[in-house]
C-alpha cells in the first residue's frame, strides 16, 4: 500500500475494508484482526530503475538511496542546529509559540483522514505549542499540514524546530524533512519536483552527482522515490500573481507529504481562486500574551539590570487600555517585535525598555515597530560583547546592507548568493571588465615575455634595451586588445545565440559553432590590423599609403590573422559549448579533490583530453601548413600543394604535442573530482571556500602542464607566462569564484557599495543577526528588515517574489 506519510505519520484504523489497489510497492501488511477475505489487487509492476540500486539485496541490505537519504537528513540536521544556535532559539528559553486549528481553509476532514468513499471523519485535534509539533504533524494522516501567520510570527523557526524533531525519530525508510524558501519557486517554469531537486543539489552538493549513467541526480532520485518530505516555506513570498498556480500545482500531486508555510491573507486569496490544498489541515499561529512575555523578556538580562522589564510588563498588564501600553502589548504580540526589543534593550545596557511606554515619541503601534527596526542596526554594530567586536561603523554597514537589499528586491528573491552578488552590475558593465581583465593579463604577460627566444639571459639580468622593452609591450598590448576584444565578442554572441537557441535542437553545438565563428573572424580582422599598425610604427602607413598599398599590406598579415582568429575561435567554441546555457553565470562547485581510487575517471578523462587536443593540433597543423607560419601569400600559395609542403610533417608533430597537453590537462583538472559526500551541506562561507579551491587546483593543474612543455619548445619566460594564461583561461568561464574575485571583490568595493572584505562583512552580519543563513545562501533575519532599509532611502518598494508587504499586529482574520 502506498505510503503517502511522512515518517511517523499514522492512519485510522479501517477495520472493514480491506481492499488495496494501484501500483503497490514493497510490502503490504495489515496487523490487528481481520473479518473477511482480502482482496489485493495490483498494477503493472514499475520497470525497474539501473540508478539508486547499488549494493541493495533480496536480504535487504542497503542501498544507494539508504546512504544518500541518511547522508541528507545527516547534512539537515546539522544545518539546522547550527541555526538554531545562531538564531538564539533556545537563549535563554524558546519563546511559547502556539497555534490553533483554521478550519475555514483546510479540507473535509475525511479527505485529511484518508478515509474511503462514503466515511466521514471527524476534525483532527491540532491545537498545540512548539515542542508539539512533530506530534501534531504526525497525526495528520495525509502528511499535509498549512502554518499561517503574519509577518514575524515564527514560521521559519517553527518548522526548522518540526525538521530537526522529525529527524530524531527518523527511520532510513521514512522520508527526510528539507525546509526550502517557496519565495524562489516559479510553478509556471518548472514543477515541483524539478524545483526542490536544484535547491537540494545547492545546499547539498554531494547530492548533485548523477545517480548512474542516463539517470538523473541523486537529489531528484530522492524526490522520485518518496525519501524527501518537502517544507515550503514563504508561500507568500512567491511572486505576485503566482499564488494561484502553485496551489494548482501543488494540488496535482495531491499524495505528496509536505508542510507548508504561508501568511493568511496570500493563501486564503490563492484558496478562494483556485481550492483548498488537498487533503491539507491547517493551523493559525496565536499572538503571544502578556503573560508569554512576562516569562521570557525578564530571562533575557541579568547582573545589575536584573528587573528593566518588570515595570513594562507590570504596566500592560494592569492598564491594558490606556494608549501607551496597548499600543505596546500588540506590537510584542509579534516574536519578530519580541526579537528586537531583546536585542535594542535587554542586549545593550545604553537604553531602558521603560521608553517604549511614552506615547509622545511613539503615538501608535506602527511608530513603536519604525523605532525598533530602525534601532536594531545601532544595536547589534555598537555591541561590545567579546564574541562580536565592532568591525564596521554602523552607518557605513547600513549603506552596504541596503545596498544588498536593493539587489534582492531588483532579482525578485529572498536568496543571497555569494555568487549572484556579480548580478548587481549591469551585464554590459560585467562584460566590459571582465574582457579588460583578460586583456590586461595577457597583455602584461606576453608583453614582458615577448623578447624570449634569442634574449634569455639578459630578460632575466634586466639588460633588454628600451627598444626591445617598447617593442615588446606593443605586442604585448596588441595581443591583450585581441584577447579583449575575443572576450567581448563571445560573451555576446553567447548571451544573443543563447536567447535564439533556447528551444532549438543540437543547441551546445550550434552555440559553439556561432560563437566560435562569430569570435574567429572579429579576431582574425582585427589581428590582421593591429599587427599591420605594430610593424609599420604605429599606423603612419593608413594615413600615407594608398588604397593600393594598404590591400597589400593587409592581405600579407590576413593569414596570420586567420591562424589567431581560428585560435580564437576555437577557444571560444569550446568554452561556450562545454558551458552551455548558463545565463545565470558560472554556478559554485560541489566536487572535491579525491586521489585514490580515480585511476578510471583519470584515464576516461585523459582520453577525452587527447580526442580535444588531437582535434585542435589538426587544425592548427592544417592552418600552419596552408597559409605558413607568418609566410603571407606566398606561404598561402604554396601550401595549396600538398606534394610541395610539409603539412603533414606539421600536422603531425603539433598533434602529438597538443594532444598530449590537453589530455594531460584534462586528467589533472577534471579526473581528480569526485561528488561531494552525500552528508556534506554548505554554508555560504564553505561554498566559496570550496570554490576557490577547486579553482586554484584546476589553474595550477593546467598551469604545470603547459608550462614545461611551452618552456621547452619556447623559453623558460615565455612557459611562465604561457602556464599563467593556460590556468587562468582554464577556469575563467567555469569559476564562480573567478568572477566573485573580480567583480565582487574588485568592482563593487572601488564603487563604494560594499567592503573590500565582502564574505567577511557577510559573515559578521550573520554573526550578529542580521542575517539569516539556508543551506548555501544568506537571507535577511527577516523580510521586515530589508523592507525597513529599502524605505529608510527613500526607496518605492513595489512587490515581488522576495519581499513581503508590511503587515499590522492585530490578529489575521481567517476567511473561506
Amino acid at each position: 500500500m502506498g505510503d503517502h506519510n511522512d515518517g511517523g505519520s499514522t492512519r485510522p484504523p479501517a477495520a472493514t475494508h480491506n481492499d488495496v489497489s494501484g501500483r503497490v510497492y514493497g510490502s503490504v501488511v495489515q496487523a490487528g484482526s481481520i473479518t473477511g477475505g482480502v482482496n489485493i489487487t495490483t498494477g503493472p509492476a514499475p520497470r525497474r530503475r539501473r540508478w539508486g540500486t547499488r549494493g541493495s539485496s533480496p536480504r535487504g541490505g542497503p542501498s544507494d538511496l539508504d546512504e544518500w537519504a541518511e547522508g541528507l537528513a545527516e547534512g539537515v540536521k546539522t544545518l539546522w542546529e547550527r541555526e538554531e544556535e545562531q538564531r538564539r532559539v533556545h537563549d535563554p528559553v524558546a519563546l511559547p509559540v502556539r497555534w490553533h486549528p483554521a478550519a475555514a481553509l483546510a479540507d473535509h476532514p475525511a479527505n485529511i483522514r484518508r478515509l474511503q468513499a462514503g466515511d466521514t471523519g471527524e476534525p483532527l485535534a491540532l491545537s498545540g505549542r512548539i515542542e508539539e509539533l512533530s506530534e501534531v504533524y504526525q497525526s495528520v494522516p495525509s502528511g499535509r499540514l498549512v502554518i499561517l501567520g503574519p509577518a514575524g510570527a515564527g514560521k521559519t523557526v517553527l518548522v526548522g524546530r518540526l525538521a530537526l524533531d522529525l529527524l530524531e525519530k527518523h527511520r532510513p525508510d521514512r522520508r527526510v524533512p528539507v525546509v526550502v524558501n517557496a519565495g524562489a519557486w516559479d510553478p509556471t517554469t518548472s514543477s515541483l519536483n524539478v524545483w526542490l531537486a536544484e535547491q537540494l543539489t545547492r545546499d547539498h552538493p554531494g547530492l548533485a552527482a548523477s545517480a548512474g549513467r542516463g539517470g538523473p541526480t541523486r537529489a531528484r532520485a530522492l524526490i522520485e522515490a518518496g525519501r524527501v518530505l518537502p517544507i515550503l516555506d514563504g508561500f507568500d513570498e512567491i511572486h505576485t500573481g503566482l499564488h494561484k498556480d502553485a496551489l494548482h500545482a501543488l494540488n496535482a500531486i495531491p499524495d505528496t507529504p509536505m508542510v507548508l508555510t504561508s501568511r493568511a491573507a496570500e493563501f486564503s486569496a490563492a484558496v478562494h481562486e483556485v481550492d483548498v490544498l488537498t487533503a491539507a489541515a491547517v493551523v493559525e499561529i496565536d499572538e503571544l500574551t502578556v503573560e508569554d512575555l512576562a516569562g521570557y523578556l525578564p530571562r533575557t538580562v541579568a547582573g545589575r539590570r536584573t528587573g528593566v522589564w518588570d515595570p513594562v510588563l507590570e504596566k500592560m498588564d494592569t492598564a491594558r487600555h490606556e494608549p501607551g501600553p496597548a499600543a505596546l502589548r500588540r506590537v510584542l504580540a509579534n516574536p519578530l517585535m519580541v526579537f528586537l526589543a531583546r536585542t535594542v534593550y535587554s542586549d545593550s545596557p545604553r537604553q531602558e525598555p521603560a521608553e517604549l511606554l511614552d506615547t509622545g515619541r511613539f503615538p501608535t503601534g506602527t511608530a513603536l515597530q519604525d523605532h525598533l527596526l530602525n534601532e536594531f542596526l545601532p544595536a547589534v554594530y555598537r555591541s561590545g560583547r567579546p564574541e562580536h567586536p565592532p568591525r564596521w561603523p554602523e552607518a557605513r554597514a547600513r549603506r552596504y546592507l541596503t545596498h544588498i537589499a536593493g539587489h534582492l528586491r531588483q532579482a525578485g528573491t529572498v536568496d543571497l548568493a555569494w555568487w549572484q552578488l556579480r548580478d548587481t552590475i549591469p551585464r554590459w558593465k560585467r562584460t566590459l571588465v571582465l574582457a579588460v581583465v583578460d586583456g590586461l593579463l595577457v597583455a602584461l604577460a606576453l608583453g614582458l615575455t615577448f623578447e624570449r627566444t634569442e634574449q634569455v639571459p639578459e630578460f632575466f639580468a634586466g639588460q633588454l634595451t628600451l627598444q626591445s622593452r617598447v617593442h615588446g609591450l606593443e605586442v604585448g598590448a596588441v595581443d591583450g586588445l585581441l584577447v579583449m576584444l575575443g572576450s567581448g565578442v563571445a560573451a555576446v554572441l553567447m548571451a544573443w545565440l543563447g536567447r535564439w537557441l533556447r528551444i532549438r535542437r543540437l543547441l551546445r553545438f550550434t552555440l559553439a559553432l556561432g560563437v566560435g565563428l562569430g569570435t574567429a573572424v572579429a579576431g582574425g580582422l582585427a589581428f590582421t590590423l593591429a599587427s599591420r599598425l605594430v610593424e609599420e610604427g604605429r599606423g603612419s602607413w593608413l594615413v600615407d599609403a594608398s588604397a593600393d598599398q594598404l590591400t597589400a599590406g593587409l592581405l600579407v598579415d590576413l593569414p596570420s590573422g586567420l591562424r589567431v582568429g581560428l585560435a580564437l575561435g576555437l577557444t571560444a567554441g569550446l568554452v561556450a559549448g562545454l558551458v552551455g546555457l548558463r545565463s545565470m553565470g558560472p554556478q559554485p562547485a560541489g566536487t572535491r579533490l579525491q586521489i585514490r581510487g580515480r585511476v578510471r575517471f583519470l584515464s576516461g578523462r585523459f582520453a577525452a583530453g587527447m580526442l580535444v587536443g588531437l582535434l585542435l593540433g589538426l587544425v592548427n597543423g592544417f592552418v600552419n601548413g596552408i597559409f605558413g607560419f607568418g609566410g603571407g601569400a606566398a606561404a598561402a600559395a604554396n601550401g595549396l600543394s600538398f606534394g610541395t609542403t610539409d603539412v603533414l610533417g606539421e600536422a603531425f608533430v603539433i598533434l602529438s604535442g597538443v594532444g598530449l597537453v590537453v589530455a594531460v590537462v584534462a586528467a589533472l583538472a577534471f579526473g581528480l573530482e569526485a561528488p561531494a559526500r552525500p552528508a556534506d551541506v554548505v554554508g555560504a562561507e564553505a561554498s566559496l571556500a570550496r570554490d576557490r579551491r577547486n579553482t586554484l587546483r584546476k589553474g595550477l593543474s593546467v598551469g604545470l602542464a603547459v608550462g614545461p612543455v611551452v618552456s621547452v619548445v619556447y623559453s623558460l619566460p615565455f612557459g611562465l607566462a604561457a602556464a599563467v594564461l593556460a590556468g587562468f583561461v582554464s577556469v575563467r568561464a567555469t569559476s564562480a569564484w573567478v568572477h566573485w574575485l573580480v567583480l565582487v571583490r574588485g568592482w563593487l568595493p572601488a564603487g563604494g557599495h560594499l567592503p573590500w572584505r565582502v564574505q567577511a562583512f557577510l559573515a559578521d552580519a550573520y554573526r550578529r543577526g542580521v542575517l539569516r543563513q539556508t543551506g548555501a545562501v544568506y537571507q535577511f533575519r527577516h523580510a521586515r528588515l530589508q523592507q525597513h532599509l529599502l524605505t529608510a532611502r527613500r526607496e518605492p518598494l513595489r512587490p515581488n517574489a522576495g519581499t513581503r508587504q508590511p503587515d499590522g499586529v492585530h490578529p489575521v482574520s481567517r476567511r473561506r
